[in-house]
């Protein structure tokens, strides 16, 4: 199976704008991403958290970013994509299991306040989901402007799409906080 050339510049352009965002905020941000990073480790993990493992990752999302944006790159990219994201899913899910409620997400950056929860769980999965898709071998490269237009605005559209759920997850919680 071949993932369609538009619908993969479209996925790779949406996740491309995600880790971008995350990275710089990694990036510009590392004492408040350190500390809330931290917290979401064993108590024996966290100095090395602390000791500047955050600019690795920051790093890392932005060039994983750029990787998503280059055809030769895209596969190993797309998986590395799905494993980060899959891995802050299970983070927050632990967190969860262990009734820790009250961590924030860094999700939206530094200051947002949007706590995890079940819903952020499931929308890091659906995007791993994605990316994952974007993993599959492409179809053939036959991309005319109209067709590079129509992925240009599929990801505008997925980015939309993220930044609702963001938006509703967090309407929901400032709601049931103020109950």
């Amino acid at each position: 199976m071949a993932l369609p050339e538009v619908v993969g510049i479209a996925l790779a352009g949406f996740l491309a704008w995600l880790f971008v965002v995350a990275g710089v905020h990694k990036l510009r941000y590392p004492a408040q991403f350190s500390e809330l990073a931290a917290q979401y480790l064993p108590v024996p993990l966290r100095p090395l958290w602390r000791d500047g493992l955050v600019y690795p990752l920051g790093v890392l999302e932005v060039a994983m970013a750029l990787a998503l944006l280059l055809p030769q790159s895209r596969g190993v990219a797309a998986l590395t994509a799905a494993a980060l994201l899959a891995s802050y899913a299970l983070m927050m899910a632990w967190q969860l299991l262990q009734g820790r409620r009250d961590l924030r997400c860094g999700c939206a950056g530094p200051a947002s306040d949007v706590l995890v929860s079940p819903a952020l769980v499931l929308r890091n999965l659906l995007t791993a989901g994605l990316a994952l898709l974007l993993a599959l071998p492409p179809g053939p490269m036959t991309l005319s402007v109209a067709g590079l237009m129509l992925a240009l605005g599929m990801a505008g559209f997925f980015i939309g799409l993220y930044l609702g759920a963001e938006q509703l997850i967090s309407n929901g919680q400032h709601m049931a906080r103020s109950r």
